[in-house]
This record gives structure tokens, sequence and C-alpha cells, in this order.
């Protein structure tokens, strides 16, 4: 059968067309076939793209599909416009085609029934190219499709994996932690088992770590002091604690403060010191301990014959909590030291200690801070102690609201006792009482501490207590904050302590010494004490004048004991830090190993002049380390 022209041309012109866009297609997909073959082990990531290349093949494969039909249809119209002519000249065909009123002549259903005709005998001669067109596009997107499902597998098992990965993490997290935690806290045990004063407090135990370590105390032959303070054991780690000193004979001290142990692991405790003849020192401050576990404790103490300090500050003890312990108190012969500070015993429990008092011979030391006495259950007590047989050699009454009053019954102690150490810190007995006490302290050669620090104590006052204090060669620490001393105060105390006293915790933060004549006293004092080890200045007003005259001392004196100097809170700027670093520059070998002037005006220029005069102490004091606080 001959084949008209016009098909032919469209024939050849498909083919053409069609190998022009299917060949970028076939050699896309046996590209990415042969690397799929290569790398099966693609990631999700290059599946998705995958994904959005056989997207673009099957689009592109779509387009060619219908350009094929658009062209079949265009030259299928074009062979019906031909029959019609081939009865004409090839002139007058042509001349037809080109009137559009000759085509109006055909009715319209004929000319669409005609194209169908040849649509339908075109297609059969189109077919076969056309089929394979359509096969090599399968092809290309079967293996696009596999590699799209392939890349879609990953996908979902890497969707998988992300879900479930931050659970397998923490597991794996908390395994470490686990493994870690073990380590730590075989060291500890380690610790108690091979030292004899173990220092093992804020260490986050917790009860399941005070239970794992406890292990170290049982059949321990060697720790005869164990720290752990401030690791919240609670009622079960105490428990643990317990059943292992029940085969420990040799720990002496057990510190247990702020552990939350309330008193339900106070009755644990006291059961097994009933019968303990080990434990001398067991301090339980900050435990939340109420007056049923000081009953507990009381009872402990009717019993135990060996424990001789119990602290149990800062817990929730009332009047019946304070009045089981003064029995107790009446009958033990073994207890020398009592800390109640910071509870609710209040005046009637202090009367009751106070009958107490008059029974017990062993009681040396009692601190009694910050329960509201006030001065009718101070003057209980010191009635009490005037007495006793036995001495009392330390005394805590800070904060508890004393006045005159107070103050005198304490002086009437302080001339029998040969106190050792007298806190009446944050009180209200001004210069009246402390004119008293001074009194009392005359001659006294036995106080080694002494705290009246915060008692509206001004110049007078102050210049009493230097002049009773003068020549105590035992004086070892002097609190004097927060009293309004003044420059006079200051420069009668500074005469004192140059030569006259061997103190060496001086402490006078917030005195209003001020920046003229009390500086210079104090920077005399400085120059001249050969013993002080930390003097406080905070908050004294002294400016950048002050820190001129404290540092004409640094740069002459000779003090090699001064660890500490405290300049913090004092208005000085950087003309003042300037001059204190050239000081130190001046005399390395003695410059104090922490200078402390925080909450100055001191800016970057002044910093800067302190490092660098850190930096030549270092270099010309023979490797003197200082540290500066800002």
């Amino acid at each position: 059968m001959h084949m008209p022209a016009g098909n032919r041309i469209f024939r050849r012109h498909s083919l053409h067309t069609a190998q022009q866009h299917l060949h970028p297609v076939l050699a896309a997909a046996k590209k990415t076939r042969q690397h799929v073959e290569e790398r099966p082990a693609e990631s999700s990531e290059r599946g998705e793209v995958l994904e959005m290349e056989a997207q673009a093949s099957s689009t592109r494969g779509d387009a060619l599909e219908q350009q094929l039909t658009s062209q079949v249809e265009a030259d299928a119209e074009a062979s019906l416009t031909g029959e019609a002519g081939e009865q004409l000249p090839q002139t007058a065909s042509r001349e037809v085609l080109q009137q559009p009123h000759a085509a109006a002549h055909v009715p319209a259903r004929r000319k669409r029934k005609k194209s169908q005709q040849y649509i339908q005998s075109v297609l059969p001669q189109v077919e076969q190219p056309q089929a394979g067109m359509s096969e090599g596009v399968k092809v290309g997107l079967i293996g696009i499709g596999a590699l799209v499902a392939l890349g879609g597998a990953f996908f979902v098992a890497r969707k998988l994996l992300s879900s479930q990965l931050p659970k397998v993490q923490k597991v794996m997290e908390q395994k470490q932690l686990q493994k870690e935690a073990a380590q730590r806290l075989n060291v500890m045990v380690d610790e108690l088992r091979n030292s004899q004063n173990a220092d093992l407090s804020a260490k986050n135990l917790g009860e399941e770590g005070c239970i794992y370590i406890s292990e170290g105390l049982a059949f321990n032959d060697r720790c005869q002091a164990a720290d752990l303070s401030k690791n919240g054991i609670g009622v079960r780690g105490t428990t643990a604690l317990v059943e292992a000193l029940q085969q420990n004979e040799n720990l002496q001290t057990l510190v247990l403060d702020t552990n939350s142990i309330g008193d339900e692991g106070a009755e644990i405790l006291a059961k097994h010191l009933s019968r303990d003849a080990a434990i001398r020192k067991l301090n339980l401050t900050g435990n939340n301990i109420g007056d049923k576990g000081a009953t507990l404790l009381a009872e402990m103490l009717k019993l135990n014959t060996t424990l001789v300090s119990l602290e149990l500050n800062s817990n929730s003890i009332d009047y019946d909590g304070a009045t089981a312990l003064a029995e107790a108190i009446s009958e033990n012969n073994s207890l020398t030291s009592l800390y109640l500070s910071d509870n609710y015993i209040g005046a009637l429990g202090a009367a009751v200690i106070a009958n107490a008092l008059k029974k017990n011979t062993t009681l040396r030391e009692l601190h009694m801070k910050g329960n509201e006495l006030g001065d009718e259950g101070v003057k209980a007590i010191c009635v009490a102690l005037k007495e006793r047989q036995s001495p009392i050699t330390s005394l805590d009454f800070g904060n508890n609201n004393l006045s005159v009053e107070g103050a005198e019954a304490i002086a009437d102690i302080v001339k029998r006792a040969n106190l050792k150490e007298l806190n009446l810190y944050m009180n209200d007995i001004g210069d009246a009482g402390i004119l008293k006490i001074a009194a009392a302290l005359e001659d006294d050669e036995s106080l080694v501490s002494l705290d009246v620090g915060g008692n509206n104590i001004e110049a007078k006052g102050i210049t009493a207590l230097a002049n009773a204090l003068k020549g105590n060669e035992n004086l070892k620490s002097l609190e004097l904050g927060y009293n309004p001393i003044h420059e006079k105060g200051a420069q009668a105390l500074a005469d004192v302590v140059k030569y006259d006293l061997k103190v060496e915790t001086l402490k006078m933060g917030w005195c209003n010494v001020g920046a003229d004549d009390g500086a210079k006293a104090v920077a005399d004092l400085l120059m001249f004490n050969s013993t002080l080890v930390t003097l406080d200045l905070r908050g004294n007003g002294l400016g950048d004048a002050g820190a001129k005259q404290l540092a004409r001392a640094l740069k002459e004196h000779t003090n090699d004991k001064l660890t500490e100097l405290d300049l913090g809170y004092n208005e000085i700027k950087d003309e003042g830090a300037c001059t204190l670093a050239q000081a130190l520059k001046a005399n390395p070998d003695f410059a104090p190993k922490e200078l402390k002037v925080n909450a100055n005006y001191i800016g970057r220029f002044g910093q800067v002049a302190l490092t660098e005069a850190l930096d030549m102490v270092y270099e010309m004091g023979g490797g003197r380390e200082i540290v500066i606080t800002y």
C-alpha cells in the first residue's frame, strides 16, 4: 500500500521528535539505575531528590504524548484537506485551500467523520513508533519508580529512626550517667574506708547515694570523722547509715546538717545512739526537727554516756522540745557542748533550761543565738550559771533582743567564768551595756573571741572596750562591725590594736570610719600591727582619700601574716585603685594574699592598674600569688 507523502513525513517527524525527547530521559534513568546499583544504601534525603526527578520525568513524558497527539491531529487535518484537492490540479487545490469559503461548502459533520477515519487509519502506522516511545518512557519511569520506592523506604526508615532516636539517646545517656554516678560513689566509698576525716559534704548523694556509700562505714576501723552534710539523705539514707554504724566502733564525729531527716530520722538516730559507745560529736543542724524529734533525742541523752557535743541549730524546737532537752541535761553527765541556736525556745524555754543547768556539772558551751530569749530569758540562764559549781567557757546570746539589763547579767558571768568565747551579735546593748561588759573584762586574759557587732555602740563605748582589752594576748578575734564608732572610736581602737593586742581577725565593717582621720588611724593600725591576718573595712566611706591612706600603710608595713584585706563598698574610684596598685608594686613581699575591692566605682582603668600590680607582685615577690576581687 502506498503511503501518502504527508503520512511518511509525519511518521519521520514523529520518530525524530520522540527520539529527541526520549533520549535524555532514558539516559538519566540508566545513569540513575547504575548509581543505585553501586550505592544501594543511599540516604533518605537522596530518596527525596530521586522522587522529585521521577515527577519531572513523568511530566516530560506526559508533555511528549500530548505533543505527539497534537501533531497527529494536525497532520490528519492536513491529509483530509489534501484528499479533497487530489481531483483538482495542484494549483487549483492550493487555491482552494487558501480560500476560506471553499471549506465552508463541506458539512462540518462530514469533515469530523473523515478526520476521525483518517486518524484511525494513520494511528496503526504510527502506533509502533509511539508504542516504542512509550515503552522507553515506561522503562525509564519504572527504574525511576524503583528508585523512588527505595528512597521512600529510606525516608520512612529515617522517620522511624528519628522518632526512636531520642528515646535511644535518652536510654544511653541514662546508662552513661549511672555509670559515672557509680564511679563517683565508689570513690566516696574508698574515701570513707581510707581516710580518717572523710569530707563528703554537698555531693548531692540523696537517699540512694547514701544507701550506696553507707557500706563504706561498716566494719571500718580507720575513719574517725565523716561529714555528710548538705546531701539530702532523708529518712532512708539515715536508716542505711545507722545499719552501717551498728558494725562500726571507730567513728567519733558524724556531721549530718541540712539533710531533711525530720523527726523520723531523729528517732532512728536516737535509738541507735542510746546504745552507741563510739560517736562523740553529732551535728543535726537544719534538719527540720521539731519537738517530737527533740524529745526522742532527749531520751537518748538520758542513756548515752559518750556523746559530748550535740548541734540542733536551725530546727523547729519550741517550748516542749526545750523542756524535754532540759530534763535530759539535768541527768546527762557527758555532754559538754549544746547548740540550740535559731529555734523557738523563747523566755519560758530558757527558764526551764536554766533550772536544768543548776543540776548539770559537765556542760561548758551553750549556744542559744536567735531564740527570742529577751532580757528575762538571758537573766534566768545567767543566774543559773552563777550558782553551778563548774564554770561555762562559751556563751552565745546573739540576736536575742538584749538591752542593758541583759548585758549587765552577762557581765556578772564574765567576771566569774573566765569565758573564752562571748557572742552578743545583733542585740541593742548600746554604750551603757558595753561599758558594763568592758568593766568585767578588765584584766581578763582568757577571752579568745568577742563579738559585739551590731549593738549600736558608739565612740565612748568602743573606747572603754579597747582600753579593757589592752594587754590581752589571747584575744584572736574581735567583731565590731555595724557599730557607729566614727573617727574617734576608730582612733581609740587603733591606738590599742597597733601595739597592745595580738588579734588576728578584726572586723570593722560599716563603722562610719570615714575618709580622713578615721582612715588615717586604721592605716596606722595596719602599718604597725604584726599579727593581723584578716582586716574587714567594708562600707566605711573611705573613698579615694581613704584608699590613699591605706596605700601608704601597704607600702611600708612588714606583716607577712596579712592574708585578707576587704575594702568593698567604700566608694573607691580609679584614682584610689591606682594608688593601691602602686602600693602593692612597692611592697610585693608583704602584699595581702587577697584584696577585695568589690562594690566600688572602679572602672576599666583602675582594674587594669590592679591587674598589672598583681603580675608585678608575682614577678618581684618571688612567685607570691595574690587574688584581687572586683
